[in-house]
């Protein structure tokens, strides 16, 4: 009896320790729990694809259109023209070129016309943006713009285009283009000049009869804030409709002016303040000494080549214009007063040479000696030793005549030096510097020209720079 109640306690004890082991542990309130946590099974319902039925009837709707659509035909054939409106926002202005008169920009080109062939009643779809491989089925403007010089078409990775059909009959037609458009410029006031650039939008084929453009909106040219330019700054821009009229007909034309305002800066840094220096270096000859010939040579040679040096390579990256820029009147003057500046020392040793004092002969004196030998001696240049030398002569004389009546017969070894002959010097003449023109003398043309030629200068600069500032 007692075996019998530990072998039933023992079964118990084993069945409930194996039940613990065999149930799994509770479940931890995770985000990966609730993430991955099967759902409950929900009853199934048909599903009905109407991605693919709306696509069928697009399809269907696109098909019938195009079959019914000749391309080759302008919508309202022989009735009233149609009306195609523009639009445009410019990305970039990459270059404005005076050498080869042009400029580049990259834009949004946006064309709306309304083509009644291609409405349609549906409830499916108002608005369709289509591929643009539905430009090749349907009738578009053959617009092009007239002043360019080249453009492209941007297909990285595709092409950057699109078509978009309401169901009124209404077509956008978007397209992102590089153009390369002709600018005619004038620099009359270059480096200090505004240019104005036109882009031009026309039909090739179609005249007035058949296309009319106009600028969807006042605001129809937008440009974007982040364009900016090294050279220039970029103006207000202006729109305008206007109707040409060619050897073929009357056609409709839109005009956009872009307003380009060239940066002083750079022309400031590499030319004027360049030049402006090695005129006042010129200067530096004014204060030297005349005697420095070298040296004022040096320096005005080298000013006048080194401003020949500049105005050529500057001319160098500039068209060649057959009028006057305001640089070149900037660049002649600055040339010019350097040129002067050497021409005023030469003028300088020109006077100085020809009032220079001529040196006096020497008068020369004769005597007779004992033997009756002439002996001829050159009296001294300056007027003292002149009279020095006479007064000694006069003595000697004096001392030789009495020698001879004491002594009588030594008279013989003695010379008698007796000036036969004596050319008097005049005393000398003060030089006295003959003056230029009745009004300067060569030290004064120096002075003169250290206030004279910076006062010319600067007025020159004020004249220069209100003028050309104001235009």
């Amino acid at each position: 009896m007692y075996h019998r109640w530990i072998f039933i306690f023992l079964m118990l004890f084993n069945f409930i320790f194996c039940q613990q082991e065999n149930d799994p542990a509770p479940p931890m309130k995770s985000d990966k729990f609730f993430e991955y946590a099967t759902q409950p099974p929900t009853t199934k319902t048909p599903i009905i694809n109407t991605d693919r039925i709306l696509e069928y009837n697009v399809s269907q709707l696109l098909s019938k259109l195009v079959a019914s659509h000749d391309r080759r035909i302008r919508p309202n054939y022989g009735g009233p023209p149609i009306e195609v409106n523009i639009t445009a926002h410019v990305t970039t202005i990459s270059a404005v070129s005076e050498v080869s008169m042009d400029y580049t920009l990259d834009l949004y080109l946006r064309q709306i016309w309304k083509d009644p062939r291609l409405s349609w009643e549906s409830d499916v779809e108002d608005s369709l943006t289509i591929g643009i491989e539905m430009v090749k089925s349907i009738w578009t403007p053959d617009t092009f713009f007239p002043n360019e010089k080249k453009s492209f078409f941007h297909e990285a990775t595709s092409h950057n285009s699109f078509l978009r059909i309401d169901s009124h009959g209404n077509v956008l037609r978007s397209i992102r283009l590089t153009v390369t458009a002709n600018c005619p410029m004038s620099l009359h006031t270059f480096p200090l000049d505004k240019q104005e650039c036109a882009l031009e939008i026309e039909s090739y084929g179609y005249s007035t009869r058949d296309i009319i453009y106009h600028w969807h909106q006042e605001n129809a040219v937008t440009i974007d804030e982040n364009v900016h330019l090294a050279h220039f700054t970029i103006g207000e821009h202006k729109i305008v409709e206007r109707v040409i009229s060619l050897s073929t007909g009357n056609y409709s034309r839109l005009t956009a002016f872009f307003t380009f305002k060239r940066n002083i800066g750079f022309y400031l840094i590499q030319i004027y303040f360049p030049s402006s220096l090695i005129v006042v270096i010129s200067w530096v000859s004014f204060w030297l000494n005349r005697e420095a010939v070298q040296a004022r040579v040096a320096i005005g040679v080298t000013t006048v080549l080194t401003m020949t040096t500049l105005m050529t390579s500057t001319n160098a990256s500039l068209p060649k214009v057959s009028y006057v820029k305001s640089l070149d009147i900037f660049l002649g003057v600055c040339f010019f007063i350097v040129f002067a500046s050497l021409l005023e020392y030469a003028a300088i040793g020109y006077l100085m040479k020809r009032n220079r004092n001529v040196p006096e002969a020497s008068p020369v004196q004769y005597y007779e000696t004992g033997d009756g030998v002439l002996k001829r001696e050159a009296s001294e240049k300056g007027g003292r030793k002149r009279s020095r030398n006479r007064r000694q002569s006069l003595k000697n004389y004096t001392q030789n005549n009495n020698g001879t009546h004491r002594r009588g017969s030594s008279s013989e070894q003695i010379d008698q030096r007796i000036p036969l002959l004596s050319m008097v010097a005049m005393p000398p003449i003060p030089f006295k510097p003959r003056k230029v023109w009745g009004f300067f003398r060569p030290a004064q043309v120096d002075l003169f020209s250290r206030f004279a030629f910076p006062i010319f200068f600067v007025i020159f600069h004020i004249i220069y720079w209100t003028y050309y500032i104001n235009q």
